[in-house]
C-alpha cells in the first residue's frame, strides 16, 4: 500500500517508477536486520519517497534495524540519518560521525536553513569538484558502454585490462568505416600516411 502498487501490473506495462517500487517491494519484504541501501529512491516520485523513508525510519526503530543508505539525493533527509560517512572521491572517509557532531550541520541548523542535508554536501563536494577542475581531472563516463573491457586501462586493482598483454602492430593506422572510405575515397583521412 505505502509503494502503492496493484497487485495485477504487468512488469513490461510500467513505467521507470512504477517497475522501482516492485523492485523495492521484492527487496523489502523480508525482515532485516542490516538493509544496504544504494540510490534506491531513483524514479521515485516525491510522496512515494517520503513514504517509503518515513518506513524505512520506523522499521529501524521498531526493529533495532541498521540501515545503511548511499545516496546523493538529499531532499527530505534532514532529520534522517543518526549517523554520517562523507567518502571522497578517492574513496577515502572526509568525515564520519553522528550528525549532531557535525559542526557545519549544525550551523546551519541553528541558522534554519531549509535543506541542511543538501547544503552539507554541497560543501564538501564543491571542494573536490573546484580541485578537479583546477587539476583538469573530470570525472570517467558511467554510461552503458563505459564498463567495456579497454585493454589500455591500466591503473592497477581490478580495474579492466589488467594483465592484458597488449601488442603495437607494426601496421600504420588508418580510419575505417569514414563517410568519405564508404564513398571509395579511402585513405585520405588518413593520419598516418
Amino acid at each position: 500500500e505505502m509503494l502503492g502498487i496493484y497487485l495485477h501490473w504487468r512488469m513490461h506495462q510500467l513505467s521507470d517508477g512504477q517497475r522501482r517500487r516492485v523492485q523495492l517491494l521484492l527487496g523489502l519484504i523480508r525482515p532485516f536486520k542490516v538493509l544496504l541501501l544504494d540510490e534506491i529512491t531513483t524514479s521515485l516520485d516525491v510522496c512515494v519517497r517520503q513514504d517509503l523513508l518515513r518506513w524505512l525510519e520506523r522499521e529501524s526503530d521498531i526493529r533495532k534495524a541498521t540501515i545503511v543508505y548511499a545516496t546523493h539525493i538529499f531532499d527530505g533527509l534532514d532529520d534522517w540519518p543518526t549517523y554520517l560517512t562523507y567518502l571522497t572521491d578517492s574513496g577515502n572517509t572526509g568525515w564520519q560521525g553522528k550528525l549532531e557532531e557535525l559542526e557545519y550541520y549544525q550551523e546551519l541548523k541553528a541558522n534554519k536553513h531549509p535543506a541542511k542535508m543538501l547544503a552539507v554536501a554541497d560543501h564538501w563536494l564543491r571542494k573536490e569538484l573546484e580541485r578537479n577542475r583546477e587539476k583538469r581531472k573530470f570525472e570517467k563516463a558511467q554510461g552503458a558502454g563505459a564498463f567495456e573491457l579497454d585493454p589500455t586501462d591500466r591503473q592497477g586493482g581490478y580495474a579492466s585490462g589488467r594483465n592484458i598483454k597488449v601488442e603495437h602492430a607494426s601496421v600504420p593506422l588508418e580510419r575505417r568505416g569514414t563517410l568519405s572510405d564508404m564513398l571509395g575515397n579511402k585513405g585520405v583521412l588518413s593520419k598516418h600516411s
